[in-house]
């Protein structure tokens, strides 16, 4: 069963968050944590948990196939090895832009999301190219 995890934090939280929602099961799960990644394994830890609760009560949990959601913000923290001065250069934006992005000061228009993830593609693609001698 394929459920979509959204991983974010709001403007001046210190926490992210991911939540995901198993519609077919009436459940739901939220992780939060320092980071992306610590949101993501807080998430799936409580998951475990529904499903230990829900096997309890005769209910069959199907396998899951998570997809994550990320806003600018749990992107970079999720891929912490990019750097936003990096993909700013990629796809032409002030990097003081993408950090208000990254921050949540500012929030980017549909248009500017799929320059950013275009950014990032671009980027490993490039990175898929090297060769070490």
């Amino acid at each position: 069963m394929r459920v979509l995890a959204n991983v974010k934090r709001e403007p001046g939280e210190k926490n992210f968050s991911c939540y995901m929602n198993v519609e077919e099961l009436k459940t739901g799960v939220l992780g939060l944590g320092s980071s992306a990644k610590a949101a993501i394994d807080d998430m799936l830890s409580g998951w475990q948990d529904a499903v230990a609760d829900l096997k309890e009560d005769g209910i069959e949990v199907p396998e899951l196939e998570i997809e994550y959601r990320f806003d600018v913000g749990s992107l970079f923290s999720y891929y912490d090895f990019v750097n936003i001065v990096g993909v700013a250069r990629e796809i032409g934006v002030s990097p003081s832009v993408m950090r208000q992005y990254a921050i949540g000061i500012r929030k980017p228009s549909d248009e500017r999301k799929a320059q950013i993830v275009n950014g990032f593609k671009s980027l490993a693609g490039k990175m898929q190219d090297a060769i070490l001698f």
